[in-house]
């Protein structure tokens, strides 16, 4: 019996489980912090979610045409409850939002809570904004023995909205903008947008030739080969509206050639409305100087040396198409009041004032390159193709006015030049570009 009082056998194993013991109370205390901290990170999600949408609604308020391209049928503040509903955080009984993921009823103890509000101000800044404010109270576990009975997890986020003081003078509609090669696009006071969703709604191909001084907003991302092209594109913003959007109708609608009062132009050198009152239905030429609204429906090629002068709207449509090679001169100015035939509404032709040239191709694209030399005052609306300027083309500005290009895609390759350094706020088409970006 004595022997046994005085063995020691198993005294360090039992002080190790009494050691153990508040090991394991603060590892189970670390894995309930652990879920307060995955909690949070799903709580700011759902507030950036909730400020976000709330201040694309209010930037919907914003635009030329309410409702285009975006959705302003519920106030602000609903849509911001929405996007933190599509993120499985709401007030308790309002739940029903399209695409909702909140429960509709939590678990005992827990409760959530979703505030969104709009400041004119923020940080000292004075502006629009969008606050979203959301909350989970939960029950405290092994926290009591720190004094905690329920844990508040809250987070808090704004967006900002503001306006592009200048109008886009590039905007693609549909598909990304693409650089490849070494292309200079100087338009510092009314930049590039492009709608396009895509990881690469602004690509950047290549690094060594690439120069672009513009605001640059995408709808989707910006992706680069290489280099930091990407750094001053702004991502994930608000779709710009096509300002021209109701022209398409209307002129595909146009039957050709009745709707026109002589009908088909006669000649292989293209005839203004103005002059003949008809439609270039062959493929033609145009004349060096250039007067007046031109619809065709056949091909135009400019090749060669021509230098091509004047006042004109170039209207292709109905498989017109316009090709621009070799080492051409143009410089043209968009007309102010194009006429047409009475089949277009007032309200198209007060569209086309300013454009330029409006080619409706579904397939292949608008192509400028070789060695052109332009200027062009006025839009360029290609709304169902790609435009395309490649070799060594250039286009610029003249020193009144600003040249606008509006593409279902714009690519710019070789070392092609696109300046609208010269370019003011009074640009053909203007729309108004809201942009919408988190600033907590």
């Amino acid at each position: 019996m004595r022997n046994m009082l005085r063995c020691r056998r198993g005294s360090v194993a039992f002080a190790t489980v009494v050691a153990l013991v508040p090991v394991v109370g603060f590892m189970a205390l670390g894995g309930e912090a652990g879920s307060w901290y995955v909690t949070k990170q799903r709580v700011q999600g759902a507030a950036d979610a909730a400020a976000y949408a709330g201040a694309l609604r209010v930037a919907c308020d914003s635009a030329p045409q309410p409702g285009v391209m975006c959705n302003n049928s519920q106030p602000f503040d609903y849509r911001g409850r929405q996007g933190a509903a599509q993120n499985a955080f709401c007030n308790s009984g309002d739940t029903s939002y399209p695409g909702s993921k909140c429960q509709t009823s939590l678990p005992s103890g827990i409760s959530q809570s979703v505030q969104v509000a709009s400041l004119a101000s923020w940080n000292g800044n004075a502006g629009k904004f969008v606050q979203a404010t959301v909350g989970q109270q939960q029950p405290a576990y092994l926290a009591k023995l720190l004094g905690f009975s329920t844990i508040n997890v809250r987070a808090t986020a704004v967006a900002s909205i503001a306006s592009l003081s200048k109008p886009p003078c590039v905007l693609a509609l549909k598909d990304p903008i693409t650089f490849q090669g070494s292309p200079t696009v100087s338009s510092p006071t009314c930049g590039i947008s492009s709608n396009s969703t895509a990881d690469n709604a602004i690509g950047f191909k290549g690094n060594s030739g690439i120069q672009v001084n513009a605001p640059s907003f995408t709808v989707g991302g910006c992706s680069q080969t290489g280099g930091s092209q990407c750094t001053g594109v702004q991502t994930y913003q608000q779709p710009i509206p096509d300002p021209l959007s109701g022209l398409s109708a209307a002129i595909g609608a146009l039957k050709v050639p009745n709707d026109f009062p002589n009908r088909a132009c006669i000649g292989s050198t293209a005839i203004s409305y103005e002059a003949g009152q008809c439609v270039n239905t062959a493929n033609v030429s145009l004349p060096s100087a250039l007067n007046g609204t031109y619809y065709i429906t056949g091909r135009v090629t400019i090749n060669g040396s021509p230098t091509i002068t004047g006042t004109a709207t170039l209207i292709f449509f109905s498989g017109g198409s316009l090709r621009i090679t070799g080492n051409p001169t143009i410089q043209l100015m968009a007309m102010k009041a194009p006429t047409g035939p009475s089949a277009l509404s007032a309200s198209a032709k007060a569209l086309m004032k300013d454009l330029l040239i409006y080619d409706d191709e579904t397939t292949g694209n608008v192509n400028i390159s070789g060695n052109s030399s332009s200027y062009f005052n006025g839009t360029v609306y290609v709304p169902n193709s790609p435009i395309t300027y490649g070799g060594n083309s250039s286009a610029s500005a003249p020193a009144t006015g600003c040249y606008q290009i509006i593409a279902y895609a714009v690519n710019f390759q070789g070392n092609t030049k696109l300046d609208n350094s010269k370019c003011s706020s009074d640009g053909a088409a203007t729309p108004n570009v809201q942009t919408v970006r988190l600033v907590q």
